[in-house]
């Protein structure tokens, strides 16, 4: 599914609207998780100066949402298997190890760039081209790197929250970083038709596989919170947090991510 051709050749990790580019394709079901069992806390508004901009273009966000991924979402749900929803995850999640391994290796983690080399090789032949996972079961977990958190390892700083039209939830700094991450991936250089379809074609798939286990998640929260905005921005934030922090209880070797200090209380 293609909301904007242009959006998706340039921006293949983006994953639509603001719900569900919380996100990458091959952690959706680890967030939807997250999601039923995480409390969250609305940010106070101070750590949002953009804040008018970002609520007109979360509400636009939210409608796209509403009119277009939620009923392709649960129509992809309704025409899969669970199991093959899990591979296609896991392979979209296979086709990011390249961007994945350039940024361990940018952050000084060369022992996860083994895991994720590792982890390639080994899901891209005995996991019949990424589809299975047998790397996880051979005790090797996955784990994503994006720009943004190698930029924040290098100290840069977040810079505002901001959401933007149709890319959803971000940062000045994630913005550049997903831009970074874009030059990186192989398949955005091939300049061929059949490239462009499967440029395209992963795009969709990546829209559809991350917004389909985030379908009931996100409704509850929409449902329960008093301001959903405020509950996605908090949680976009924390999860951040924890991706650069590598899963790290503490993140006093880390650089802070902007202004928002309410974040390390409830993480550490």
């Amino acid at each position: 599914m293609k909301y904007l051709i242009l959006i998706a050749a340039l921006c293949l990790p983006m994953a639509g609207p603001a719900q569900a580019q919380l996100v990458g394709a091959g952690e959706a079901e680890d967030v939807a998780r997250e999601l039923e069992t995480t409390q969250i806390e609305t940010g106070a508004s101070e750590a949002d100066p953009w804040e008018g901009f970002n609520r007109k273009m979360f509400a636009v966000n939210n409608t796209f949402d509403r009119a277009l991924m939620v009923p392709a979402a649960k129509a992809y749900r309704a025409v899969t298997h669970k199991k093959q929803r899990k591979g296609i995850r896991n392979f979209l999640a296979n086709l990011r190890t390249p961007v994945t391994l350039v940024n361990d290796i940018l952050q000084g983690e060369f022992g996860r760039a083994g895991e994720t080399a590792g982890r390639f090789v080994i899901n891209s032949t005995i996991g019949f081209g990424g589809m299975g996972d047998p790397a996880e079961r051979l005790g090797i977990e996955q784990h994503s790197e994006d720009f943004g958190q190698t930029l924040a390892v290098w100290g840069v700083d977040s810079g505002p929250y901001v959401v933007l039209p149709f890319f959803g939830p971000s940062t000045v700094r994630d913005g550049l970083g997903s831009a970074a991450d874009v030059a990186a991936d192989p398949a955005i250089w091939i300049r061929t038709e059949p490239a462009q379809y499967f440029r395209y074609s992963r795009t969709g798939a990546n829209l559809l596989s991350t917004r389909e286990p985030l379908i009931e998640p996100l409704a509850d929260i929409e449902a329960d919170s008093l301001d959903f905005y405020a509950s996605i921005r908090s949680f976009y934030l924390q999860s951040r947090k924890r991706e650069i922090a590598n899963g790290r209880t503490t993140f006093d070797d880390l650089p802070d991510i902007g202004e928002f200090e309410e974040f390390d209380e409830e993480l550490e």
